[in-house]
């Protein structure tokens, strides 16, 4: 499976996600400090505080990276039905299930490691810009390292397993823009389970669990009835 791996990140260029990767990283962290000026030059308003800002970060990453793997299950995975290059692929010696499921483990491994790098990035550029220029309300405080740290590795593991849901449904239909559109939905139905806890950056371990069993269950049914078929 390792030799698989290997021959599918030089077929599709991985080094080119993981630019896309940074890039993305990139335009966050922009975002986050077009934020920061505005809320601490514009008189009407307050600075932003440490805690709110972590939370846009959240919702930042968890959105871009969840739509960015859905663009990478497109190309990697349902494009391949769609052209009907994985009928030449079918061809080859090896499970058919098996090598799906490389191919979606690429797509999970370029979405942790996304967001993981996000989350480091963001949160030092935070931190160094408020110690320069003091952009944010109050100071920062060493128990924010372990706030955050926990957030961001409930998130990281959260988007992880998300990442899954867009090649769940689009391999129903075998569809595109289905996978694209539900990347959409995922972001929104994690939104209203992350408020519906009891802390509003992550989830409980009791939603965890059940997303786990949940994803795991169907992405199952999907490797038994729809890996297969071409149409």
């Amino acid at each position: 499976m390792i030799h698989l791996l290997r021959l599918e990140c030089k077929k599709y260029k991985i080094h080119w996600a993981l630019l896309w990767s940074t890039l993305l990283i990139a335009g966050c962290i922009l975002f986050i400090t077009v934020s920061l000026l505005d809320s601490a030059y514009d008189p009407a308003q307050t600075k932003d505080s440490f805690d709110s800002t972590f939370k846009v970060i959240g919702l930042l990453l968890s959105f871009t990276f969840l739509i960015y793997s859905s663009l990478l299950t497109s190309r990697i995975i349902i494009g391949e039905y769609n052209n009907k290059t994985i009928n030449i692929l079918f061809t080859y010696p090896v499970n058919r299930r098996l090598l799906i499921m490389e191919k979606l483990l690429i797509v999970m491994a370029i979405t942790a490691i996304s967001v993981a790098i996000g989350y480091v990035c963001c949160c030092s550029y935070l931190y160094i810009v408020d110690k320069r220029w003091d952009l944010l309300e109050g100071s920062f405080q060493t128990k924010y390292i372990a706030e955050w740290m926990k957030s961001a590795v409930v998130s990281t593991i959260v988007c992880t397993i998300l990442s899954v849901w867009p090649f769940l449904i689009g391999m129903m239909k075998k569809s595109v823009p289905a996978t694209i559109v539900s990347s959409l939905l995922v972001v929104i139905v994690r939104q209203i389970l992350i408020t519906s806890g009891n802390d509003i950056r992550t989830e409980s371990l009791a939603q965890l669990v059940a997303m786990v069993l949940v994803t795991g269950l169907c992405t199952w049914f999907v490797f038994q009835k729809r890996v297969d078929r071409i149409a």
